[in-house]
């Protein structure tokens, strides 16, 4: 068996890599937008969110503060179709939950 020293700067290379890879095939299913709603759940910086998907962390920035803007309206209108239910019996009732 053949053992490699691989150092950190190499694994964090081929880490790298790995991502594009990963973050090229989400394109074919997913659009940019998604991706990097996705890739801020990870707790990643919009800068390693923006290396990943090939765009500027301004981008990112961008995005995201439009993706919360989206969910926050999203929610609204949902309130106001449920009145008279406590949101978070109401977020209950669309996962399928009982109780």
């Amino acid at each position: 068996m053949i053992v490699h020293d691989v150092g950190f700067a190499e694994l964090l290379t081929q880490l790298k890599i790995i991502s594009r890879i990963q973050a090229a095939q989400l394109r074919t299913i997913m659009t940019q937008q998604e991706i990097i709603g996705l890739l801020s759940t990870t707790g990643a910086s919009n800068q390693e969110i923006a290396d990943v998907v090939d765009t500027s962390a301004a981008t990112v920035g961008t995005t995201l503060v439009r993706l919360r803007k989206k969910e926050k309206k999203r929610k609204q209108s949902l309130d106001s179709r449920l009145p008279g239910f406590p949101i978070a019996s109401t977020r209950r009732l669309i996962r399928g939950e009982n109780g």
